[in-house]
């Protein structure tokens, strides 16, 4: 049984620079930066990639730029270089967060090296304490490790902090229903849909827990 978790699609949501500047020729960063969100939006990835290269020769020190290209590239499979892009948005501006949490998650969902990650989550939580998004991919690189009891701890502060985000009750439930907690994944999986009942990741966890219960009451009667 697959159990579906929301992690990866933070990554898919683009970060909104609040203006480019242009160079003495005229060329215009906003202009290439605007393309390249509309690019990355319609799914044209590479080229969205490369419009925020043109974008960022204009305006290399724009960190919203660095954090849009790591996210293309991040989405390209590229993880290695999406963590180069947020590293270089976090040289740039090393009180915002963003860039640390994404990096965690490219290096933990990406390349499956949890340990950096949740090194690099605890950096991000070190700056904003109350990051929805860096408790949310600590409690999963501690899941991948197999730490349940961790990870749980964090998925709970996550909800905690944001419990209008559905993906994190989604993601606790995950975790409860692998620790076998099946009425209490149950409720979280529900929790998640009353906030977005065309949540297919939670439906498809929920109906997954139910044949659960319903094979243990089966085995039980046995």
């Amino acid at each position: 049984m697959k159990l579906a978790i929301a992690l990866i699609a933070i990554l898919a949501a683009l970060c909104i620079p609040p203006g480019a500047g242009e160079n003495a020729a005229g060329d215009n960063a906003e202009y290439w930066s605007n393309l390249g969100d509309q690019q990355f939006l319609n799914g044209s990835i590479q080229e969205a990639a490369e419009s925020y290269d043109e974008a960022l020769r204009l305006d290399p020190a724009n960190v919203y730029l660095w954090v849009n290209k790591g996210k293309s590239l991040a989405n390209m499979g590229r993880f290695e270089d999406a963590i180069a892009c947020f590293d270089q948005a976090s040289a740039i501006n090393s009180s915002y967060v963003e860039p640390l949490f994404l990096k965690g998650i490219a290096l933990s969902q990406g390349l499956k090296r949890d340990d950096e990650a949740i090194a690099v989550f605890d950096q991000a939580l070190q700056l904003d304490p109350s990051n929805f998004d860096a408790w949310l991919g600590k409690g999963m690189a501690l899941a991948n490790k197999g730490d349940y009891y961790g990870s749980l701890a964090c998925l709970k502060t996550a909800s905690r902090i944001d419990p209008l985000q559905p993906s994190g009750w989604n993601n606790e439930g995950v975790i409860l229903l692998k620790m076998g907690r099946y009425q209490e994944a149950l409720d979280c999986f529900d929790k998640a849909l009353l906030l977005d009942p065309n949540y297919e990741q939670a439906e498809r966890n929920r109906n997954n827990t139910l044949q659960d219960m319903n094979r243990i009451v089966f085995l039980g009667s046995r």
